[in-house]
């Protein structure tokens, strides 16, 4: 009687325990770049949802002024729209038509739209002004990357189609001021390449 109570005290092997350590071992080498994969792409689908938004946005602001303008962070004023490069980094609520608030807009001479940005991710815009008054924007290029994503997200005013590349630098690498191509009216200026460290773009 002893003895069976002995025996059913009996514990795992050694040689049982090295395999459950080895299956875990396994496991855990098959999911982590898996899991690291997809955070990465989470990240990507930020970037990618903001230049949409941003893009919608801009088609906003011309159906109400018949002109494009440029991103802002910062209070709701009028101000003219900048040809030059512009970046903002978000996280970014759109601002309010209430004075002194403080938020994110596109911009012309004639008016503004509110738009968001994700936290983590950068916007980078690119504009042709006309050059006549009042200042408007006839064509833009926007881009879109997450700090802690791998690819740049692309929209054209002058085309319908979205655009990827793979960000050469990789994750914790903002967005920079080169990373956006200068934009010109009735040109598809994404499908021409990348610049800087966002590569060659393709369709979507």
């Amino acid at each position: 009687m002893l003895s069976k109570f002995r025996k059913s005290e009996e514990g795992f092997t050694l040689i049982e325990l090295l395999i459950v350590v080895a299956i875990i071992g396994i496991l855990a080498a098959i999911a982590i770049p898996q899991f690291a994969a997809y955070r990465i792409r989470g990240y990507n689908s930020a970037a990618n949802s903001d230049v949409r938004n941003v893009g919608t946005a801009e088609e906003a602001l011309f159906a109400d002024s018949q002109g494009y303008g440029s991103p802002v962070s910062g209070v709701l004023a009028a101000a003219a729209a900048v040809a030059a490069p512009a970046v903002v980094t978000g996280p970014l609520n759109g601002a309010t038509t209430t004075a002194g608030t403080t938020g994110a807009y596109i911009h012309n001479a004639l008016g503004a739209v509110p738009f968001s940005l994700s936290n983590g991710v950068t916007l980078g815009a690119s504009h042709t002004v006309a050059a006549a008054a009042p200042v408007l924007g006839t064509s833009y290029v926007l881009v879109t990357k997450h700090l802690q994503g791998d690819s740049c997200y692309g929209r054209d005013s002058d085309s319908t189609s979205m655009y990827k590349a793979i960000h050469a630098v990789g994750p914790a690498t903002i967005l920079a001021t080169g990373d956006v191509t200068v934009s010109a009216p009735n040109v598809d200026n994404l499908a021409a390449g990348g610049l800087a460290n966002c590569g060659t773009y393709n369709v979507m």
